[in-house]
C-alpha cells in the first residue's frame, strides 16, 4: 500500500499501526485459535499473492529477518519524492497571473494495493494538490512469504509568496465576518504587496485593495468586513502580486447555513368503518427546502406477538422468573393470535406450568432460583402467571395455589412497625396476585372475595401513597374480587391515574419514582400494567388506543428489555388486541393528501401483513393554507386501521425563544478564567467555554442533543495532539471535576472512569452531538471548549435536543449573537 497525506494531519493524534513485522512477526502467548468457514474465502483471496516470488524481491533489499525468521533476502521498499509541476515557474511568476489553488486535500494518495514488476519495483504517477504543506510518503509492502518491509520520505511543497486564508470553516446567513487571508514573503528581501479579493455567496462592504510592506520571512494579515444574506456556498478568492514579478492566487469555498431551528408535531388515529380526516397547517415562514410530511399506516398496534417468544428461548439453570415472564407471554400470544399457539408453543407452555410447580419450595413459595430464599414478590409474580395458564386451559393444581396463597397471605399479615413499615404497593400486588390466582376464567373464586375488604381498605385509606403501578394493581385486585367498574373506590384510582398521566402525540405513558427491591422500575411495565387496569375496567376508555400505541412504539424502538417487563407489555397487548379483536384485520385502505393519492393497498393481519408508510415532501403542500390528509378502510370487514403523521419542519430562528415540550434546553458561554460570568464576546484566541444544560422531566430514551458553534468558534478537541500540553491538562482536570461532582456512587477516579449518561460524544467542526441511550430524570450538564478564530458578529443557533423515536418530544434553548473582537 502506498500513502501520501498531508504531515499536519498525522500532527493530530499518535499513530496506532502496527509496522509489517510488527503485524506479521510479533510475538504471541501460547494459545489454540479456531477459525470460521471465512478462512476459505480468506485462502481464495491470497491465491492471487501465490505468483512467482522471484520478481518480488528487489535488489538492495533489507532483511525483514533481522527481527523475525524470514527468508535471507527481504523486500525492499522506498519513497521517491515526486515533482509537481504546478509549481515548476513559481520563481518568476507568470505574465497572465497566478494559477488560482482551490483543489486542496488532507490525503493527495492511497492505493491499497500496488503491485511490483518483475524487477521488485512499482511506480505510478501523480498531480499533487495545491497544499503549500509537508506531504509525507509512506508504502508498505508484503509477499506471499510474509517478507515485509517498509519506507517513508518527506516533500515540502511551497513557494516564495503564499497566500493563507484565514477563514472560518462555514457561515450562517445574518453573520457579518471579517474575511481574513495571511500573506507570508518567502524570498530573501522585504516587497510590497498587493492583495485583491472577491466573492461570490457573501456581500463584502469593501472590495478595495489592500497594500503593505512585509519583511522577508514575515507574514501580514488582509482583511475586508462581509455580510452572508443568503443559503448556499460562498466562493471566497484572494490574489497577492509582490514586486519582483512573485504573485499567488487562492480560492476557498465554504457552505452558507440558514439560521434555522427544526420542529416537530405529530398526531395519530384509529379508522374503523368511517373514514377519518386530519388538518395539517403549514404556516408561510416554513423553509420548504427541509423536512417533510411522514405518513405511517398499522394494520395493527400490537402485531406478531408470537414473535416475542424467540426472546424466551429455554436455557439450562434460567431463574424462576423467566420461566413465569415465558408462561405470561405465551398466554398472551393465545389471547392476541386469532389461531393461537401452535403444538410445539402449548407444549412449552405446559412445560413450563410444570417446571414452576416443582420450583415450589414444600411451604408453598418460589425463590429467584431452586437453591434461593423464598422471595415474595417472585412468589407473586409465580402465581399471577399461574393464574393465567389456568385460564387458558394448563392443568394447574388447586393445592399448589392454595400454599402459595398462604405464603402471601402470611406476608401481607405479618407484623410491621415504624422501623418495618409495610409497603402499600407491595400489598395491592400481592393481593391482586391472590384474587387472580382463585379465579378461574371470570367467575371469582372464594380467596378473592375474602381480599374485597383489605383490597377496598387500602383504596379508601391509603391511596394516596400508592404509586401509578400500585394503583393499577389495585384496580386490577378491585375487579378481581367481585367489585363492578361504578364502584366509587374503583373511579376513584381510574381518576388518580388519568390524572397523572404523561402525554404526547404518540402515546400515553406513565413513570414512578425508583422502589428499591421492586420489580416494576421500568417505565414499560408501569404503562403496560396501566394498560390492563384500564381495559379491564373500561373497554371504551379514551386512554387506552393512545396507552396501547405508546407501547407498541416502546416495543419497536427496543424499550422491551428484561423478561418481566417484556411479558407484561406482551400481557397488556394481548388484552388489548382481544378487545379490540385488530389482529383479524384483513382490508383495502387509501390514503389521499388534498388530491393526490400517496398511499393504497391491502392489509392481511393474520399474514403479518400491516405496516406501510410514505413521506411528503413540504414542497408539494400549500404554505400558509390547510391541507387534507384523509384515511380510508374496507367497511364491513373486521380490524382497523391506524394512522401517524409526524411533520417535520425547519423555521427560521432569529430571534426564537426557547421551548419545552419535553426537554429544558439551555446553553451558556463563559471564559475559561471565569467560567462563573455569562459572556456574549471574546477576542481572538479566547478559549470559550460552553455548558449545555439539559433538563428532562421524566426518563428518556435513544436522546439526541445538538449544540451549533457560531461560526467564529472553532471547538477544541483535548484528545489532540495539537492542544497545548498545559491547555489540554486544564481541560480534561476541569472535566473530571464536573464528571466527579454530577454522578455520586458511579465514579471511580482511581480508574480515571467516571459515570456519564452519554453514550456517544461528537465533537464536530460546527456543533456538539451528544447521544444517550437513556437520560434519566433530572438535570445533565455537558461541558467542552472552542476558541475564537475569526473577528464578526455571528449568529448562535439554538441548541436542540429530542427523544429519536418521538421527535414530537424536544427542546430548544433561545438564539443569540455572538462577537468575536480582532486583534490589533
Amino acid at each position: 500500500s502506498v500513502a501520501i497525506i498531508d504531515k499536519a494531519v498525522l500532527a493530530l493524534a499518535f499513530e496506532r499501526g502496527l509496522d509489517g513485522t510488527e503485524s506479521f512477526w510479533f510475538e504471541r502467548v501460547l494459545g489454540v485459535h479456531t477459525a470460521s468457514s471465512l478462512s476459505v474465502q480468506v485462502d481464495r483471496w491470497n491465491e492471487t499473492y501465490r505468483e512467482a516470488e522471484e520478481g518480488e524481491e528487489g535488489a538492495g533489499s533489507r532483511a525483514a529477518s533481522k527481527r523475525s525468521d524470514l527468508a535471507e533476502s527481504g523486500l525492499s521498499v522506498q519513497a521517491a519524492p515526486m515533482a509537481d509541476e504546478s509549481t515548476a515557474d513559481s520563481d518568476t511568476g507568470s505574465q497572465a497571473g497566478p494559477r488560482v489553488r482551490s483543489d486542496f486535500r488532507n490525503t493527495a494518495l492511497w492505493i491499497g494495493r500496488l503491485t511490483t514488476d518483475e524487477d521488485g519495483s512499482a511506480s505510478f504517477e501523480l498531480h499533487l494538490p495545491d497544499n503549500t504543506t509537508t506531504w509525507r510518503a509512506l508504502a508498505r509492502a508484503t509477499t506471499a512469504a510474509t517478507q515485509v518491509g517498509d519506507g517513508e520520505s518527506e516533500l515540502l511543497v511551497t513557494q516564495p509568496l503564499i497566500v493563507r486564508p484565514a477563514l472560518p470553516r462555514f457561515l450562517r446567513v445574518g453573520d457579518e465576518v471579517t474575511l481574513r487571508t495571511l500573506v507570508r514573503n518567502g524570498t530573501d528581501e522585504a516587497r510590497e504587496v498587493t492583495v485583491t479579493i472577491e466573492a461570490d455567496g457573501v456581500t463584502l462592504d469593501d472590495t478595495d485593495a489592500r497594500s503593505a510592506t512585509i519583511e522577508p520571512g514575515d507574514s501580514a494579515i488582509f482583511e475586508w468586513p462581509a455580510r452572508a444574506v443568503a443559503e448556499g456556498t460562498a466562493v471566497v478568492r484572494f490574489r497577492a502580486d509582490a514586486t519582483g514579478g512573485y504573485a499567488d492566487a487562492v480560492e476557498i469555498s465554504l457552505p452558507v447555513h440558514l439560521d434555522v431551528t427544526p420542529e416537530t408535531t405529530a398526531t395519530g388515529g384509529v379508522v374503523e368503518d368511517t373514514a377519518a380526516i386530519e388538518a395539517v397547517y403549514l404556516p408561510d415562514y416554513v423553509i420548504t427546502g427541509s423536512g417533510s410530511l411522514e405518513i405511517g399506516l398499522q394494520g395493527s398496534l400490537v402485531g406478531a406477538l408470537d414473535e416475542e417468544l424467540a426472546h424466551f428461548k429455554p436455557y439450562r439453570y434460567e431463574s424462576v422468573v423467566r420461566v413465569a415472564s415465558r408462561v405470561m407471554a405465551a398466554v398472551a400470544v393465545q389471547r392476541a393470535t386469532p389461531g393461537g399457539l401452535d403444538v410445539a408453543q402449548r407444549a412449552q407452555l405446559d412445560a413450563d406450568v410444570q417446571a414452576l410447580l416443582r420450583e415450589q419450595a414444600y411451604w408453598g413459595g418460589w425463590g429467584w432460583c431452586r437453591s434461593c430464599d423464598t422471595n415474595i414478590w417472585v412468589t407473586g409474580w409465580v402465581l399471577i402467571a399461574l393464574g393465567e395458564a389456568r385460564d387458558t386451559g394448563a392443568t394447574v393444581p388447586d393445592d399448589a395455589l392454595a400454599s402459595a396463597s398462604r405464603v402471601v397471605t402470611q406476608h401481607l399479615t405479618r407484623p410491621t412497625d415504624v422501623q418495618s413499615p409495610a409497603d402499600r404497593n407491595q400489598h395491592a400486588y400481592l393481593l391482586y396476585a391472590l384474587a387472580d390466582a382463585s379465579n378461574h376464567g371470570r367467575e371469582v373464586g372464594p380467596s378473592a372475595r375474602g381480599v374485597a375488604s383489605e383490597v377496598r381498605a387500602i383504596a379508601q385509606a391509603q391511596r394516596a401513597e400508592l404509586t401509578n403501578w400500585g394503583r393499577a394493581y389495585l384496580l386490577l385486585g378491585l375487579l378481581a374480587s367481585g367489585h363492578d367498574a361504578d364502584h366509587t373506590a374503583v373511579r376513584a384510582l381510574l381518576n388518580d391515574l388519568t390524572a397523572r398521566t404523561i402525554a404526547s402525540a404518540n402515546g400515553n405513558h406513565w413513570e414512578d419514582p425508583r422502589t428499591p427491591g421492586s420489580m416494576h422500575n421500568a417505565n414499560v411495565r408501569i404503562t403496560a400494567i396501566v394498560l390492563r387496569a384500564l381495559t379491564e375496567v373500561d373497554p371504551h376508555h379514551p386512554l387506552i388506543e393512545e396507552t396501547a400505541r405508546w407501547l407498541a412504539l416502546a416495543r419497536s424502538a427496543d424499550r422491551w428489555k428484561s423478561s418481566v417487563e417484556r411479558a407484561q407489555g406482551m400481557a397488556s397487548l394481548g388484552a388489548y388486541a382481544e378487545l379490540t379483536g385488530e389482529t383479524r384485520g384483513v382490508y383495502d385502505y387509501s390514503v389521499r393528501v388534498n388530491t393526490s393519492t400517496v398511499l393504497d393497498g391491502d392489509f392481511d393481519v393474520p399474514a403479518g401483513d400491516y405496516l406501510d408508510a410514505a413521506s411528503v415532501a413540504l414542497a408539494d403542500l400549500p404554505l400558509g393554507e390547510v391541507s387534507r390528509v384523509q384515511f380510508e378502510r374496507e367497511t364491513g370487514t373486521p380490524g382497523r386501521l391506524y394512522y401517524g403523521l409526524n411533520l417535520r419542519y425547519v423555521t427560521p430562528a432569529a430571534g426564537i425563544e426557547a421551548l419545552n415540550r419535553g426537554f429544558a434546553v439551555s446553553h451558556r458561554y463563559s471564559l475559561l478564567d471565569d467560567p462563573e460570568t455569562p459572556v456574549t464576546s471574546a477576542a481572538i484566541g479566547d478559549v470559550v467555554r460552553v455548558t449545555v444544560t439539559v433538563v428532562a422531566p421524566a426518563d428518556r430514551l435513544f436522546v439526541q442533543v445538538e449544540d451549533s458553534l457560531p461560526a467564529g468558534l472553532e471547538p477544541i478537541d483535548p484528545q489532540l495532539q495539537i492542544v497545548p500540553p498545559w491547555l489540554r491538562e486544564q481541560l480534561l482536570e476541569e472535566q473530571g471535576e464536573l464528571l466527579r461532582a454530577n454522578a455520586p456512587g458511579y465514579c471511580a477516579p482511581w480508574y480515571g472512569w467516571c459515570f456519564s449518561p452519554w453514550g456517544q460524544v461528537d465533537l464536530r467542526d460546527d456543533r456538539l452531538v451528544l447521544q444517550a441511550s437513556r437520560l434519566q430524570q433530572g438535570v445533565h450538564e455537558y461541558v467542552y471548549y472552542a476558541r475564537a478564530t475569526t473577528p464578526g458578529d455571528f449568529f448562535v443557533a439554538p441548541a436542540h435536543a429530542e427523544e429519536t423515536y418521538f421527535p414530537e418530544v424536544f427542546g430548544r434553548s433561545d438564539s443569540s449573537r455572538f462577537t468575536i473582537l480582532g486583534g490589533e
